[in-house]
């Protein structure tokens, strides 16, 4: 009988250690209104937080590519400002993160006058102080340089191959 306290006990610790949000895109699994949005080179997001009594953005964050945020809402936070009673905690991590502290945080509307809008910004988009390669642009092996949020040219189906012929040439 002592070693099934001793579990559950041990249970409950481990539980408390790594506490109860797992960050995934798709939320936590959970009723607990936690998100994560993770960008990458082909999926660059932008999330906004609309007031949907005005139709307002009154929060935008643009999820640098490789990062993620995370944001969770907290219910009756700020009894006296009837306008904005809920919380809303969020924190940008190095994806992928499963769990984690939500340092930042505001007063939002409640759950039935808020609305996230989630929209993609143009790609490829590369990570500041990345080396995109030219793979992208149709050339192996050399580097491009490319400044962040700007499009690697497409390759051209008739331009020549390495040895100065025509990909058909080969054949």
């Amino acid at each position: 009988m002592h070693f099934g306290r001793a579990a559950l006990a041990t249970a409950i610790c481990l539980t408390s250690l790594s506490g109860c949000n797992v960050y995934r895109p798709g939320g936590s699994m959970r009723s607990n209104d936690t998100f994560t949005f993770i960008s990458n080179e082909y999926y660059p997001v932008t999330v906004t937080l609309v007031d949907v009594r005005t139709n307002e953005p009154i929060w935008t964050a643009d999820v640098p590519v490789s990062k993620q945020l995370t944001f969770r809402f907290h219910e009756a936070q700020y009894p006296d400002n009837p306008a904005n009673p809920d919380a809303m905690r969020w924190q940008f991590f190095d994806r992928p993160t499963r769990g984690g502290e939500l340092n930042s945080v505001m007063a939002v509307p409640d759950r039935f006058s808020r609305r996230m809008d989630v929209t993609l910004r143009k790609t490829p988009e590369y990570a500041t102080g990345s080396d995109p390669r030219v793979e992208h642009a149709g050339a192996p092996g050399k580097p491009v340089v490319v400044t962040p949020g700007t499009a690697v040219p497409a390759p051209q189906p008739n331009s020549p191959g390495p040895e100065g012929s025509s990909p058909a040439a080969g054949r």
